[in-house]
């Protein structure tokens, strides 16, 4: 057999098991989710002698903010705090800095001195060390501390609506679930640049919540992020990845997953639990975002999640290499293109989903621009992000 052949075989099964993936993620990305109104707890909501706290059958919510450098974003999203519907006793709000250089914690101090209805501790440590910087030690530094029965984490830079709490908390209505993964999407887009990234990202968001709903929930986003408190702590939290600088979401979940079960892991499609966050401005800030998503991709060690994602960059690479392998043999060039074209055709119903559920469908006469875009950054950012170091929050990460 000659190269060709052998490269056309090997590229059409990878379509073929590529193709089956994205269908079943999209099969279960129509399914609807269930939540319990309001965050209300049932009877035995808890397994193996866990007790929950509550009034009058409320769970409490510990929402944990990590913070640094978040001077410009960060009343808006403690005012979305200020407006939920959730009950103001069976809430509380953790503040915790990450070493900021500019006036978050006042700010942030001068707020709370204006809600004194709420309950907002800040949190903030004199030591530091390396051994204490990061995003992952903010929270853990919270929930040693945190009353809640559910721990609910999301960024500075996001806004909420008012039932943003009740419906997350109410993703917890069945007795097996330990974590809630929330919508997260984009605002307030200008331009070709960032309306591609939101197409893009809502194809994330789809594999989130399809995955999640077959029972091998393979991508989470720590911006909208609920959790038990209990089940963070059985599971021992972020330890095992620390050496990882990000990851707070996707490790934790998938800890949670294989010691409790698919079903322990559940996307909750309701438009109340979104949490909204500005696309990047610039390509530097987009890149910088994604060597941060990829670096961590070393300390993988889900089977479901490294076969996806060898195959997510897997099929994008054989084609690129078959389109090269065309300039000698046409038919090889042909099969590439018919086969990308399959693979814009495949992965279309799953965006189109979501933009329907985040009211975006207006965009999707970028789809076919956000493919062309993502097909070559993918390639490119997945092998830049296991050497590459990368900025955030004014930090220098090789990982």
């Amino acid at each position: 057999m000659n190269f060709d052949l052998i490269f056309s075989c090997i590229l059409i099964i990878t379509a073929l098991l590529y193709s089956t993936l994205i269908l079943a993620i999209t099969a279960g990305a129509f399914r609807k989710s269930k939540s319990m109104p309001g965050g209300y707890a049932i009877k035995n909501y808890y397994s193996q002698g866990e007790t929950v706290s509550h009034s009058k059958g409320v769970l409490r919510v510990s929402v944990i903010l990590p913070v640094r450098n978040e001077f410009k974003t960060v009343t808006s999203c403690l005012n979305d705090f200020a407006m939920q519907d959730y009950p103001g006793e069976c809430f509380e709000i953790i503040v915790s800095d990450d070493f900021s250089e500019d006036y978050t914690v006042e700010k942030v101090r001068r707020w709370a001195n204006e809600h004194p209805e709420l309950k907002l501790t800040i949190l903030k440590t004199e030591q530091n060390t390396e051994e204490n910087r990061g995003k992952k030690r903010a929270i853990e530094r919270a929930v040693a501390i945190a009353a809640g029965d559910i721990i609910l984490t999301t960024d500075a830079d996001t806004n909420h609506g008012k039932s943003w709490i009740a419906s997350m908390a109410g993703g917890f209505g069945k007795k097996d679930v330990r974590m809630v993964l929330g919508p997260v999407g984009f605002t307030g887009e200008k331009g070709i640049f960032q309306k591609v990234q939101v197409i893009e990202f809502l194809g994330l968001m789809g594999v989130t919540a399809g995955s999640a709903s077959l029972g091998f929930s393979l991508m989470c986003n720590g911006a909208n992020l609920a959790y038990s408190r209990q089940a963070f702590i059985e599971t021992g939290g972020f330890s095992g990845n620390n050496d990882f600088h990000s990851g707070d979401d996707q490790f934790l979940m998938m800890k949670i997953r294989r010691q409790f079960g698919g079903s322990s892991v559940v996307f909750l499609k309701e438009k109340e639990a979104i949490a909204l966050t500005a696309p990047c401005a610039t390509w530097n800030d987009f890149w910088e975002q994604r060597l941060r998503w990829v670096s961590k991709s070393f300390g993988y060690r889900d089977a479901l999640v490294i076969f996806s994602g060898a195959l997510t960059f897997g099929f994008p690479l054989l084609i690129f290499i078959g389109g090269i392998a065309g300039i000698f043999n046409p038919m090889v060039l042909l099969l590439s293109s018919f086969l990308w074209f399959v693979k814009i055709l495949v992965e279309y119903p799953l965006v189109w989903l979501m933009a329907g559920f985040f009211e975006k469908k207006r965009l999707l006469n970028y789809y076919f621009a956000a493919q062309v875009f993502q097909f070559f950054y993918s390639l490119t950012v997945s092998v830049a992000g296991q050497f590459s170091m990368y900025s955030w929050k004014g930090r220098r990460f090789r990982k």
